[in-house]
């Protein structure tokens, strides 16, 4: 689930930059809009499909409001932001720092127990992200102040999402907690620009087709694979298997766009590979030990 969600989060960014450069769509109206279309597709779809998943009780409404604003709608919108200021390499690279807070905030606030496994395999897949869009290359990046503090926040608020995420889903089913989060993302976003103002900027209708398309297979799909992944994995092992996002972006420009790779990409996808097999296999020990962990630390 969490392969399927960074594959579809990398193939998106790739689409929203086209957006921001080719038909001047602006960060703020983008994320409106893929919030919003979000929205109508899971309310419709769950209309249909259950109506229980659309009841949500009044004591988690707050942990709902807290997931869709200060981590969903921060995190979309400071992630197109730091792409429209930067480029995309600069912006993976910056959100993929996220995973280091995740460790942090998994120890502090979730109990959940880091081995050297985990240790490891978070510092090989983060190092993999830098030589997979080429950190070591300022002209490649194209690094500036605002887009370096932008693209911090967006991996503090997508840390947030993650964190507040896997306390949530202990409660809150993933499809009721997905629905009523980005409803009050929608609404912040609502506050911020009006859809009269959205609809007032005149797009075609092939954008509309375009902004449909990230609304459901770059919102809805791999939002609902990573929050579903949540339920079943501790959350610093959900956030370095996302890191697969920057390797398949650049694998599907190889193969569909015939995109060049050197040595740095290929050596960063193998880290990122290598980070998340290590994940998986300290993950895989662990639960063939239970005994070795202390009580209370169970992720």
């Amino acid at each position: 689930m969490v392969l399927g969600a960074a594959t579809a989060w990398g193939l998106m960014g790739t689409v929203a930059r086209y957006l921001f450069t080719a038909e001047e769509v602006g960060p703020l109206p983008l994320t409106a809009i893929r919030s919003s279309l979000a929205v109508l597709i899971l309310v419709a779809g769950l209309f249909v499909w259950d109506q229980r998943h659309l009841r949500l009780p009044l004591q988690d409404v707050p942990l709902a409001a807290l997931v869709g604003v200060a981590g969903l709608a921060m995190a979309n919108v400071t992630y197109y932001y730091t792409i429209s200021l930067t480029s995309v390499a600069t912006a993976i690279l910056l959100q993929y720092m996220a995973p280091i807070l995740v460790a942090l905030g998994s120890v502090l606030f979730l109990r959940e127990r880091l081995t050297r496994m985990t240790l490891l395999a978070l510092g090989v897949a983060v190092g993999g992200c830098f030589f997979m869009v080429k950190g070591y290359d300022p002209t490649h990046l194209r690094l500036n102040l605002p887009g370096l503090i932008s693209g911090l926040v967006s991996a503090c608020a997508f840390a947030g999402y993650t964190l507040l995420t896997k306390r949530a889903v202990a409660r809150i089913p993933a499809w009721t907690l997905l629905a009523y989060a980005y409803a009050f993302a929608t609404l912040f976003w609502w506050i911020v620009t009006p859809p009269w103002r959205l609809l007032a900027e005149g797009y075609p209708l092939r954008l509309w087709a375009i902004f449909f398309l990230i609304g459901a297979a770059g919102t809805v799909l791999p939002f609902a694979l990573y929050t579903f992944g949540l339920t079943y994995l501790p959350a610093t092992q959900v956030s370095i298997v996302s890191t697969m996002e920057p390797v398949v972006a650049a694998g599907a420009g190889f193969a569909l766009l015939g995109e060049a790779l050197d040595w740095s990409q290929l050596f960063g996808g193998a880290l990122v590979v290598t980070g998340v097999v290590l994940v998986q296999r300290g993950s895989a020990a662990a639960r063939s030990v239970p005994e070795a962990m202390p009580a209370g630390h169970r992720g």
